[in-house]
């Protein structure tokens, strides 16, 4: 799992590079504030993962993933401060907690994804990934992504 990780970061650290090291204070994407813990620092900036684009039930996907060099509580606490008027939902599976954070018309949706632990253990945040969707997903939809058991409904 470390390697993954240790994997993830040199790919945001080669996108930073190619970048300029910008540090974004806003995802580019989706306009939402970015967690500061997101720039390792040195220079490096903190320029995110674009994943390709895809179709998830009936709605156009655009995604960008960030590493946050932080616990998972502090970072759940940080969006959910920083992301007023949006939903949140918790789930859990296969070793793994999942916070999203989402907009009424679930066009708007950040995921906070723990390292493997037990439900509730503060583990390090594996990664945060902002999406966008058109049109937007329902509530049922998007807490579904969490179980890894997507219902269009």
């Amino acid at each position: 799992m470390k390697f993954f990780c240790t994997l993830m970061m040199l790919a945001s650290l080669s996108v930073a590079l190619s970048a300029g090291n910008v540090v974004l204070t806003t995802d580019p994407l989706t306009g939402l504030p970015v967690d500061p813990k997101s720039d390792p620092g040195m220079g490096l900036g903190n320029a995110p993962v674009n994943m390709a684009d895809q179709q998830i039930c009936k709605s156009k996907m655009q995604a960008n993933l960030y590493t946050v060099l932080d616990k998972v509580d502090p970072t759940v606490a940080w969006y959910a401060a920083h992301l007023a008027g949006f939903h949140k939902s918790h789930t859990y599976y296969r070793n793994r907690t999942q916070n999203a954070f989402y907009n009424d018309a679930g066009t708007l949706v950040v995921i906070v994804v723990g390292d493997p632990g037990k439900d509730g253990e503060n583990v390090d945040t594996h990664a945060v990934t902002y999406y966008r969707f058109q049109p937007g997903l329902s509530a049922k939809t998007i807490v579904s992504f969490g179980t890894q058991n997507l219902d269009c409904r």
